[in-house]
């Protein structure tokens, strides 16, 4: 599990029955143990407190598809904005309207 990682699930390490869910972030991981309590999914924790810090969830691969939604809804809690200011993000729209509405203007003229 090293190198650079897009998906924080990989599989278990000496159980083929079980996935591994990782977090480099304390409250991703709370927030995330804490839905697979409220969702009863039985799981294992881990804390890597030599290596880097990551925290572990070991979920049977019968729980996969339930649990994969929950690791989506975590990172989609945490996610940052793409463009976080407002007048930047509308700056963007109207310029890309624009230049929309100028193809398609010489679009129809050039017909």
């Amino acid at each position: 599990m090293d190198g650079f990682t897009f998906v924080n699930i990989n599989d278990h390490p000496t159980n083929p029955k079980k996935k591994v869910f990782f977090f480099r972030e304390v409250s991703h991981a709370n927030y995330f143990e804490v839905m697979l309590i409220e969702s009863k999914i039985q799981y294992e924790k881990q804390i890597d407190e030599e290596g880097d810090g990551r925290i572990y969830f070991g979920v049977k691969k019968a729980d996969f598809t339930k649990v994969q939604k929950l690791n989506y809804l975590t990172i989609g809690h945490f996610r940052k904005p793409f463009i976080p200011d407002r007048f930047f993000k509308w700056l963007l729209i109207a310029v890309s309207l624009l230049v929309l509405s100028l193809a398609f203007i010489g679009a129809w003229l050039s017909n």
